[in-house]
């Protein structure tokens, strides 16, 4: 496992309701949870053991439309375990890395009206990070826990489809860059 850049590529699907009495004027706010597949770049990489570098993800959002085209968002992400075990010169060892992340995120989005919209969307991030490791060599186990934290910045892409004036259904798709990077 290289801890020196863990790099997140979150593809999601995001569903998010909004208030039907604000959904007209500017500063509408907005409520979502999404729930994707988080993928972890460089977990597994030159890694000769069992390595799981995708876990579950969701996200609980809300926000504001500043404008018919621009968006203020904030979130708190989870993202689930992704592992890797293996032996090392005849010692069973297992590690697991699991992460919170609070964001903020503006989104430019076009058309500025109908019910399809695509966006862009750039922010920052404070992130945190558990790790848990154990080795076993059949006699004894030894384990550790620990945790790492930062800021970084986060981009993405995404879409969505105005169903009512009560909901509204997204596809995202998240780059999360620096997550657990030694140069911070």
């Amino acid at each position: 496992m290289n801890a020196k850049k863990l790099r997140l590529c979150l593809p999601l699907v995001a569903f998010a309701a909004q208030a039907p009495a604000q959904s007209n004027g500017p500063l509408a706010g907005y409520a979502g949870f999404t729930v994707g597949q988080a993928k972890v770049d460089d977990l597994c990489d030159g890694f000769e053991g069992s390595c799981d570098d995708s876990s579950l993800s969701f996200r609980v959002h809300g926000g504001a439309e500043l404008s018919s085209f621009a968006n203020l968002e904030l979130g708190y992400r989870y993202i689930d375990d992704v592992e890797a075990s293996g032996v090392v010169s005849g010692i069973g060892v297992a590690a697991a890395i699991n992460g919170h992340f609070v964001d903020t995120t503006l989104q430019l989005g076009l058309p500025e009206s109908g019910p399809f919209k695509f966006y862009t969307k750039a922010g920052l991030m404070l992130w945190r990070l558990n790790y848990e490791v154990a080795a076993s060599n059949g006699w004894m186990t030894v384990s550790e826990e620990d945790d790492d934290t930062g800021v970084a910045f986060r981009t993405g892409l995404g879409m969505s489809y105005q169903v009512s004036d009560q909901l509204r259904l997204r596809a995202d798709w998240d780059l999360l860059l620096n997550v657990g990077d030694d140069d911070e």
